[in-house]
């Protein structure tokens, strides 16, 4: 039989867990996991090199997003955590269960190296992440360890679900075990986590408030399971109410004939009661904020309000996610069971749909310009057009990305998956990782997982761009190259306008020009097809349609284009 060493223990476990993919980027204190995961004498997933800690993060964070499952992630010992904090706080605010473990000390001082083994060994590592993390453990045994990983297993999938981190000693992961010894602890049923349902009077709260009202409004932000979004589509019909996407997954489909999404001014105007499911922010929720007051600009007159999801329960000390808001009924639980309950407490009863939503339903977004394009670049919706022709005839899942709020009216998806929506931490860094990682969790199966990749965001991890290229894991990249960051630059227009200043240098320190950077000549130094820049809209749809066959054949690919920031 085979020598086992504790680390050999763990890659078993995670693959009885379901584990098949494990991220890592390599470091000398993950070397026994390292091993483990190359030469298993056991079973254990498969490695995913990453260039990047954050990008590894990210990785698993698209994966699950995209209904892959959950992958492990493997760093190196505090400065590799220190890269992964960002993307560990993006998984926790978008609740993607994540399982990470980083390498740690020798704990034992008396078994460290000269200076590097001391300079990386912190007597708390998991402090780093602690505020943002559903597990956050440091076990000192093979026992303690594999004991630590079920139970950071039903911790990460407990509503809200989000990542956990376990600090893996060198030592420990080093090891040698008795590998009969661990045979019950190996062959243990997989952990199950409970999902938080609905408290039953707050329910028959929430269906009075429904039936006193005659416009109903249904917000919807984060993404939705297949089953949230077909009760929450219901339960609109059933009572009447309108139906408004402010920047989530695909809750319901675009255009159905209770979408007010494009005229929700007059519809939140006509509303008298607002349900926000699963709303980042429930002040966001009402609507257009004036980027100088930073005052809501709502046209909701108030009335009745409630609020069903899990986003109170991740409240902390050390975080408030989001305003106070309006007050509102909280029902704090899974949105799949909250929506099946209030259908279920609602009835048969169908009411029709209000003048006034039917109004803002038949209202049809900002028109596109006659030009294509101006002096910048091309115009985003016309962009989103190309795009969607390019995608007529193929199975797509959009993994990040909104091209300026182009992507909802010009790619009008229908079903859940086709958008598996925003990073909900606002931070940077993200798209190119989740987007790999959603490709990872659709490769084979024939769908196109899109990346419409904003190139500030592109510039912070493009290294992400050879994993996919080395793993073959195929994702079309469509650069948005508007060569500024462009929420700054709006920001920075209102500053100058409110303080009578010259917006002519509004650009200073914000524009990604002179000299313009070449997405596709990086692209193709990283190992990956690519097309561009593309200037000209008479060459965009070429590019496109090759771009897409590319990707189907099972390769990644880059289209990189020059928009125009308008």
């Amino acid at each position: 039989m085979s020598r086992w060493f504790a680390s050999d223990l763990l890659v078993d476990r995670l693959a009885a867990l379901g584990v098949t993919t494990f991220a890592l980027n390599p470091g000398a204190s993950i070397r026994g996991l390292h091993d483990s995961l190359v030469n298993p004498p056991g079973r254990a997933p498969e490695p995913l090199l990453v260039l990047h800690e954050e990008i590894a993060v990210a990785i698993a964070h698209g994966y699950a997003k995209a209904g892959g499952g959950t992958m492990a992630v493997g760093v190196h010992d505090t400065v590799g955590l220190l890269h992964a904090s960002m993307a560990i706080f993006n998984a926790w605010a978008d609740r993607a269960p994540v399982l990470l473990f980083v390498g740690t000390g020798p704990l034992d001082a008396a078994r460290r190296r000269p200076w590097i083994d001391w300079i990386h060994t912190v007597n708390d590592q998991g402090a780093l992440v602690r505020d943002y993390t559903r597990w956050n453990d440091q076990p000192t045994s093979a026992e303690a360890l594999l004991s630590s990983t079920d139970r950071a297993w039903a911790a990460i999938h407990r509503s809200p679900v989000g990542p956990g981190l376990i600090s893996l000693d060198v030592d420990l992961q080093e090891s040698e075990v008795d590998r009969p010894a661990f045979d019950a602890a190996l062959s243990a049923p997989v952990p199950r986590a409970a999902r938080v349902a609905p408290d039953p009077a707050l329910i028959e709260e929430a269906a009075a408030a429904l039936r006193a009202a005659t416009a109903p409004l249904f917000v919807t932000d984060r993404p939705l399971s297949a089953a949230a979004s077909a009760a929450l589509v219901e339960l609109a019909r059933r009572t009447g109410g309108g139906l408004h996407e402010v920047g989530g997954g695909a809750s319901f489909p675009v255009g159905h004939a209770h979408d007010v999404t494009e005229g929700v001014d007059a519809a939140m105007a006509a509303a008298d009661c607002l349900v926000l499911v699963e709303a980042r922010d429930p002040t966001w929720a009402l609507g257009a904020v004036d980027l100088h007051t930073r005052k809501s600009l709502t046209t909701w007159r108030g009335g009745p309000a409630i609020a069903i999801g899990l986003s109170g329960a991740t409240d902390s000390t050390w975080m408030v996610a989001e305003s106070p808001g309006p007050e509102r009924l909280e029902i704090t639980a899974d949105p799949e069971l909250a929506l099946s309950a209030l259908l279920d407490a609602w009835g048969d009863d169908v009411r029709p749909l209000p003048d006034a939503f039917a109004q803002a339903a038949a209202t049809t977004g900002p028109a596109l310009p006659d030009a294509r394009a101006d002096a910048r670049g091309i115009h985003r919706g016309h962009l989103g057009r190309a795009i969607a022709d390019a995608l007529r005839d193929v199975e797509w899942t959009v993994g990040n990305g909104v091209i300026g709020n182009w992507a909802r009216r010009t790619l009008r998806w229908q079903e859940t998956g086709q958008f598996l929506g925003r990073s909900f931490a606002g931070g940077l860094g993200y798209g190119m990782g989740a987007s790999i990682g959603a490709g990872l969790a659709y490769r084979g199966s024939g769908r196109v997982v899109v990346d419409l990749q904003g190139d500030g965001d592109m510039l912070y991890t493009p290294q992400a761009l050879w994993t996919a290229a080395h793993h073959a894991i195929p994702v079309l990249f469509i650069v948005d190259s508007n060569r500024t960051y462009f929420q700054d630059e709006r920001h920075q227009r209102a500053m100058a306008r409110n303080r009578e200043r010259p917006v002519e240098r509004v650009g200073v320190g914000i524009e990604i020009d002179g000299p313009a950077i070449d997405h596709a000549a990086l692209a193709r130094s990283l190992g990956v097809t690519s097309f561009g820049p593309v200037t000209d809209f008479g060459d965009l749809g070429p590019a496109l349609e090759r771009a897409v066959a590319a990707v189907r054949a099972g390769e990644p690919a880059v289209v990189d284009v020059r928009t125009s920031p308008a």
